[in-house]
């Protein structure tokens, strides 16, 4: 069975968790601009956070996994940084581990009325990948 038949590639994270976000209703905001699940999900916009964020949060539990991704700086993505999943790392349990965790953190994250708050995760990565953000996300975040 290849790894494609597994569900463990970034599209099947991202597809789930999208189903997910439509079944509870999910909804955010950055700051006070409305943001398209699409993007929370996507791999160079807030996954990169979330994720980092999900395996924080699973290492503080003392919980043993390995979400078998890393993170690889990029200039055309909102924190300097996009998601790739290591493929020789990857399989069904660290998706497993990866969609449980992140609809955790989703669910953990301040909510602004009907909406999540995104706001948090904007800090997760520090400045690890501040030399990768293009002047344009650079301005939008510090608003």
């Amino acid at each position: 069975m290849s790894i494609e038949n597994k569900l463990t590639e970034y599209r099947d994270f991202e597809g789930i968790m999208l189903q997910l976000a439509t079944e509870r209703g999910w909804q955010f905001k950055f700051g006070d601009e409305v943001i398209p699940v699409q993007s929370v999900f996507n791999h160079a916009m807030y996954a990169p956070a979330l994720l980092t964020l999900a395996g924080s949060e699973l290492e503080a539990r003392r919980v043993a996994c390995d979400l078998a991704f890393r993170l690889d700086g990029e200039s055309n993505s909102l924190f300097g940084a996009r998601v790739a999943f290591e493929e020789e790392r990857n399989s069904t349990l660290a998706q497993l581990w990866r969609l449980a965790a992140s609809a955790m953190i989703v669910e953990s994250l301040p909510k602004d009325g009907n909406y999540i708050s995104l706001d948090p995760l904007q800090f997760v990565l520090g400045d690890t990948f501040a030399a990768f953000v293009a002047p344009e996300h650079a301005a939008r975040e510090a608003e």
